[in-house]
């Protein structure tokens, strides 16, 4: 590939990297300041995230600097039920195997900060329930939502009673 084409199809990759992604632009250019992300995924989350996933990336450069070793791929990064989820892979490099823990074990941590990090706004939340959509929110924006144990119950409790109906109706 010549120069030319691979400018633009390094343009057509930021563009649409940009495009789909949920974070401003300050956010996006903060996220695209780390090599690991930079002009190679769309921020597939909103701006309450941004520095979660910031120093996730950051700590994952830091350990791949230290211990010389190439980044890995990064393959999706958004939001799956109310908490972050972090895709990448590994395969085509040797990583040791403390390094290989060590991303998993950063990654995981991040994950689970994301369960008490609402996703717009940064601010402290639980995992709650609107519509049947699970989604972490701060107190300030729960709006009309249940709390994820509440939903659970709600609905063990519908199951139990469409059992039961169904059995009156066998006898």
């Amino acid at each position: 590939m010549n120069t030319e084409n691979y400018e633009k199809t390094k343009e057509a990759i930021i563009y649409q990297n940009k495009k789909f992604s949920n974070v401003v632009d300050d956010n996006f250019n903060k996220l695209n300041s780390l090599n690991l992300y930079k002009d190679k995924v769309a921020f597939e989350f909103k701006d309450g995230w941004t520095d979660l996933i910031y120093n996730l990336g950051k700590d994952i450069e830091e350990l791949c600097k230290l211990t010389n070793c190439e980044l890995p791929k990064i393959q999706q990064i958004k939001e799956k039920f109310g908490t972050l989820r972090f895709y990448y892979n590994t395969l085509n490099s040797q990583y040791p195997e403390i390094v290989e823990k060590s991303i998993r074990a950063l990654v995981f941590q991040a994950e689970i900060k994301s369960s008490n990090t609402y996703e717009v706004c940064g601010k402290y939340g639980e995992t709650r329930v609107e519509n049947r959509i699970y989604t972490t929110v701060c107190e300030e924006h729960k709006g009309n939502s249940i709390s994820k144990n509440e939903y659970e119950e709600m609905v063990k409790n519908h199951h139990e009673k469409r059992a039961l109906e169904k059995v009156k109706k066998c006898n």
